[in-house]
């Protein structure tokens, strides 16, 4: 049996396991707090973005690359040792199975995570810091969460029913850049630390956004610094949601 208590924290991922498949590499950061979360995971072998102002300046190639981020953010439901991770915001759209772990602990306090609906096993180590924080916000035709613990968080922000992904990222694998490639890229997710009352992201889904605030937060203003696909920014105020008992 797990319960909610055991899994409160920033997970840090050191590996994944599948038939014919592992990955030391990929960074890959989950923040529990209470039944909510959020959780990033950005590959280690970005392209080089020095030569590039947006994304949009980019070949299908690293266009690819990118892509293989992922990012997700929602709440959990507990059965015994099954957690399931609702993905209320999936920057990859519609997932195409529950995603469900059965969880375990090692004799060093490392949780394994098996997959029950895919052949998979992950183990994670858990780093505690004081004053866990979730926050919600919503606008623009946007949802958000930010997930912290001390000045760390994990970020969210997407469309509700955002079409799956695959067919852009079949699309880029052919070399070729299709129309609506922006959906693909819409949205953030990212890791980051609190400087104040803004959030500075250190790995993003939108590499143009690391070192530069993403989120501001002061009073019942959260302001989201918005980057897009052709580079443009904008401030868009988004309006905060209590949190669901």
């Amino acid at each position: 049996m797990i319960a909610q208590s055991d899994i409160q924290g920033h997970w840090v991922r050191d590996w994944i396991k599948a038939p014919g498949f592992q990955d030391h590499d990929t960074r890959v950061h989950w923040i529990q707090v209470g039944a909510d979360y959020a959780d990033i995971r950005i590959p280690a072998d970005r392209p080089d973005l020095r030569d590039a102002g947006a994304l949009a300046d980019l070949p299908a190639s690293a266009l690819t690359v990118l892509a293989r981020a992922q990012g997700f953010a929602g709440r959990i439901t507990l059965q015994g040792a099954h957690c399931t991770w609702q993905r209320e915001i999936n920057w990859h759209g519609t997932p195409d199975a529950p995603d469900v772990g059965a969880i375990s602990f090692d004799a060093q306090g490392r949780m394994i995570e098996a997959g029950v609906h895919e052949d998979y096993t992950e183990r994670w180590v858990r780093h505690t810091a004081p004053d866990p924080r979730y926050l919600r916000f919503a606008g623009h035709g946007y949802t958000g969460r930010v997930a912290s613990i001390g000045e760390t968080a994990v970020i969210g922000i997407g469309r509700i029913g955002k079409p799956a992904t695959a067919p852009l990222i079949a699309a880029l694998a052919r070399g070729d850049i299709p129309d609506g490639i922006d959906t693909l890229f819409d949205g953030l997710h990212a890791l980051g630390h609190w400087s104040g009352d803004s959030l500075i992201a250190d790995l993003a889904t939108q590499p143009f956004a690391e070192g530069t605030p993403v989120l501001t937060v002061q009073g019942d203003a959260v302001i989201w610094h918005e980057i897009g696909f052709d580079g443009t920014r904008r401030d868009l105020l988004l309006n905060p949601d209590p949190v669901p008992a």
